[in-house]
């Protein structure tokens, strides 16, 4: 009887029941569009960080960390690397010979991070190939050894695809040692700062220059499954004592910090703009039970118990916020499911500036249907919430004085 009766009251005015439940698909839609290009953002962010610059471990010789020196080699560097391959949770693994130097052209020189590679690995492992736009990846025999620069190191160089480039760079015993090489590609990255000051190189090439062949200085390792990436790490560690063992949280606080940040205080978001909604929704319900003063008198004078007003007001609240509730919840899934194929793209709107912060131009938003499941929850409670000073207005009504309400 009680939701019948509440589901007739809602549409005494129709129109102010549309306009709350509009209110309500809107704000819903509103706030989960804004969580999803912020989760999508930091998630792409998470994806293009670690995935194709840091990886998820990387082990390097405990004093190589405050001096990016050749000299400072992983004790059997390729031998760890072929071990960790072993690992059923290890996904991909590239032993690498890093070392800071500088890059010159004909035209300018910067400060560069020198990285000799195995292409095949190195690809496996951060899709290296993949980044490539222009020219090729390690496919050609020249004159001169090959080099992918980054597309802003080479604006930066004022170079191109098949420019000459002068690295400077020390060898394991600290003599000064340069080489050139030929640009054979150029790659792209969503940080600047990455593309701007990173050179890869075949570790062959690198490793002839600086006096080993065995040299490896870092090795990065992707995990099958990045959740586990503390507790690889930590075992990584008891196996390889004389190393250092970093995860991507530690090389990457920031990012760090920012997802752990959005993903608490994420719903809060959605929570505040519902908040708003509400009150809207709670002068609904007020008007609502102001215009049937004399109504609900009569019902009390009758019989109705207090505690069947009180919930026939909260049922009426919660009807109106369902509907909104599933109809919001559902059309922003729709739409965000659109953006989330298609893409957002700001590259008109100055998102190439946010390349500066490492952050793509192009923004796929996404939500997990869990954070769906918790705006619904908070929408119910925000609607009954909204519904106790109404019914307890209702409630209030003394019979005998609400009946000759006109």
């Amino acid at each position: 009887m009680l939701f019948k009766i509440s589901w007739r009251n809602i549409w005494r005015s129709r129109a102010r029941s549309l306009v709350i439940i509009i209110a309500i698909i809107l704000g819903i839609i509103g706030g989960n569009f804004s969580a999803s290009v912020r989760l999508g953002v930091e998630q792409q962010n998470f994806r293009e960080t670690v995935e194709n610059q840091t990886s998820h471990i990387q082990i390097h010789h405990p004093d190589f960390i405050a001096n990016p020196e050749a000299r400072y080699r992983i004790p059997e560097g390729n031998r760890i690397a072929d071990e960790i391959r072993q690992n059923e949770g290890v996904r991909s693994v590239s032993a690498r010979t890093v070392v800071d130097g500088m890059a010159a052209s004909a035209n300018m020189n910067t400060g560069v991070r020198i990285k000799g590679v195995d292409p095949d690995r190195e690809d496996s492992t951060s899709g290296l190939a993949g980044l490539i736009t222009e020219g090729g990846y390690f496919g050609e025999e020249g004159r001169l050894p090959a080099l992918i620069a980054g597309r802003e190191l080479a604006e930066k160089l004022h170079s191109g695809v098949g420019s000459r480039i002068v690295l400077t760079f020390q060898g394991v015993d600290g003599e000064m040692i340069s080489a050139s090489f030929r640009i054979e590609g150029l790659f792209e990255v969503s940080s600047l700062a990455f593309e701007g000051r990173n050179i890869f190189v075949r570790s062959e090439d690198l490793n002839e220059l600086i006096g080993d062949s065995d040299a490896v200085t870092e090795i990065a390792v992707l995990l099958n499954h990045p959740e586990g990436y503390r507790k690889m790490a930590g075992e990584l560690q008891q196996h390889y004592p004389e190393t250092e063992v970093r995860h991507w949280a530690d090389l990457q606080p920031a990012l760090y910090y920012s997802l752990e940040f959005l993903n608490r205080n994420l719903i809060w978001l959605v929570a505040i703009i519902i908040l708003g909604v509400s009150f809207g929704l709670l002068n609904t319900i007020l008007m609502s039970v102001l215009e049937r003063i004399r109504e609900l008198g009569i019902l009390m004078a009758i019989g109705m118990k207090k505690a069947r007003v009180f919930g026939m007001i909260v049922l009426e609240t919660s009807m109106l916020a369902f509907i909104g509730g599933i109809a919001g919840l559902a059309l922003s899934r729709v739409f965000i499911g659109y953006l989330n194929n298609r893409g957002l793209d700001l590259s008109n709107t100055g998102g190439e500036g946010m390349g500066e912060f490492g952050y793509a131009s192009v923004i796929y938003p996404e939500l997990e249907t869990s954070f769906y499941l918790q705006v619904a929850v908070v929408v119910m409670i925000f609607a009954v919430i909204a519904a106790l000073y109404p019914a307890w207005k209702a409630i209030r009504l003394v019979p005998s004085e609400a009946v000759r309400e006109e």
